[in-house]
């Protein structure tokens, strides 16, 4: 593991151990830089703040998911991701509780929708990519929201019925092009 992802994993486990004793809101850069024994510029060097942090975590979670898990179906991969997110709930239930700027939920709107959206946009034509990228941005606000009331009070919903629940939600449109583009991508 580089030396920039092992100081970002130091300051992941920080987060995670404070967040056993201290509520996320009173989570400061200089408790997670203590907790580490670094300087406060060790961890603005890599992170603007506390929020980029657990968005790193997440964003680091999905693209493992991802990669991990390249050649399997959609359904599949939103599984094993509504899984990890499971494995974490402690966590994401302390820092999902403020939804503000750069919050986690904002983030997880936004990050999964860029990254399906590059995806897709490869060989759809303009007109289609308008509809698709509404499509696409409109089930991510909805996923993001449907997953923030699960994680925080719906624990005897296993990650597998969230998943089934997310899939059969999700616009036609979308469907379609996301099981298209698998195809496309293994043959």
């Amino acid at each position: 593991m580089p030396t920039k992802d092992m100081t970002k994993t130091m300051f992941a486990e920080a987060i995670f151990e404070l967040l056993n004793h201290v509520p996320f809101k009173k989570i400061t850069v200089t408790m997670l830089a203590n907790h580490c024994r670094v300087p406060r510029q060790t961890f603005y060097y890599h992170f603007h703040d506390k929020y980029e942090l657990v968005n790193w975590i997440y964003s680091s979670d999905l693209n493992k998911v991802m990669a991990e898990n390249a050649n399997e179906s959609w359904s599949k991969i939103t599984s094993l991701f509504f899984q990890k997110l499971n494995e974490k709930r402690a966590f994401y239930k302390k820092v999902l509780t403020d939804s503000g700027q750069n919050s986690l939920l904002e983030h997880s709107q936004i990050y999964p929708a860029n990254l399906l959206l590059v995806s897709l946009s490869q060989g759809v034509q303009a007109p289609v990519m308008k509809d698709l990228q509404f499509s696409l941005n409109y089930h991510a606000y909805a996923c993001s929201n449907m997953t923030r009331h699960w994680l925080l009070s719906e624990p005897h919903v296993t990650p597998e019925e969230q998943n089934d629940r997310t899939l059969r939600a999700m616009p036609q449109m979308l469907q379609d092009e996301l099981n298209g583009y698998r195809e496309k991508e293994h043959v």
